[in-house]
């Protein structure tokens, strides 16, 4: 069985979280915690808000398509997406939001695809997510 979702908009890493130096609390940075929001809104748009997979092994495939910038020249069709963020960053910040929505929790992913697509001339970037129960 497998359950997929898409999640259009700007594809951002996980980031280390930072320290308050008053209070010496740890927080999740502002970006990650929106771009795990936009992932978790996106799959609870496709699949609603119900833990699918309650246990067992999951395998996780994450697709990852962006644009090319504008200051590329014209000529310059599609390229390899070599720069930030890494597509580990990327997998990390995807799976900690699908935690209790698409598997109770990440350490039941036992099989994991990352793949960074050449980015080509699109409107926005996007990420592909797909869950399959092994």
């Amino acid at each position: 069985m497998s359950w997929e979702a898409d999640v259009p908009g700007e594809v951002v890493g996980w980031q280390r979280a930072g320290r308050d130096g008053r209070s010496g609390r740890t927080f999740t940075p502002r970006r990650t915690r929106l771009a795990e929001d936009r992932v978790r809104s996106a799959w609870a748009a496709a699949h609603g808000d119900a833990c699918l997979v309650p246990l067992g092994p999951v395998a996780v495939e994450v697709h990852i398509y962006r644009p090319l910038p504008a200051s590329r020249p014209k000529r310059v069709l599609s390229e390899p997406d070599c720069v930030k963020p890494d597509a580990d960053n990327v997998a990390k910040a995807v799976l900690d939001a699908l935690g209790g929505l698409a598997y109770r929790d990440d350490a039941q992913v036992t099989w994991l695809l990352v793949h960074k697509h050449d980015r080509t001339r699109r409107d926005g970037g996007l990420l592909h997510i797909k869950v399959d129960k092994l």
